[in-house]
């Protein structure tokens, strides 16, 4: 289970790599993703600055859909393992519950044989 949410992490990872290009510098998509569309609007005067403001938008976007699938991927990671920790408990509780079980059990047995030892010596006591 952890391994498939590794996985998808990294698979996410290279895919924003790529619509960045490999030799992208990464403060600009950190800077947009903390910036609105405000920067890309006012970059957009010049035309040079807005293809780049461009990218940077569509960086953005895809910052913040890895971050949702992080947040994602964390939330059902806890609750995975809070359900593993809920099956342990139970199965731990039944395995409690069957051992006391066999031990009262072993002590009605045990109360049981002393019974009918006792009733033996009264009786061979009395034809004695």
């Amino acid at each position: 289970m952890r391994f498939t949410y590794v996985l998808l992490l990294g698979l996410l990872g290279c895919l924003l790599l790529a619509q960045q290009g490999f030799g992208a510098d990464t403060s600009t998509s950190t800077e947009s993703s903390s910036e609105s569309s405000t920067s890309s609007s006012s970059d957009s005067s010049t035309s040079a600055s807005s293809s780049s403001a461009t990218t940077e938008a569509s960086s953005s976007d895809t910052t913040t859909t890895t971050t949702s699938a992080t947040t994602t991927t964390t939330s059902s990671s806890s609750s995975s393992k809070a359900a593993a920790r809920r099956r342990r408990a139970r199965a731990r509780r039944r395995r409690l519950a069957r051992q006391r079980r066999r031990r009262q059990q072993r002590q009605r047995r045990r109360r049981q044989q002393q019974r009918r030892r006792r009733q033996q010596r009264r009786r061979q006591n009395r034809r004695g």
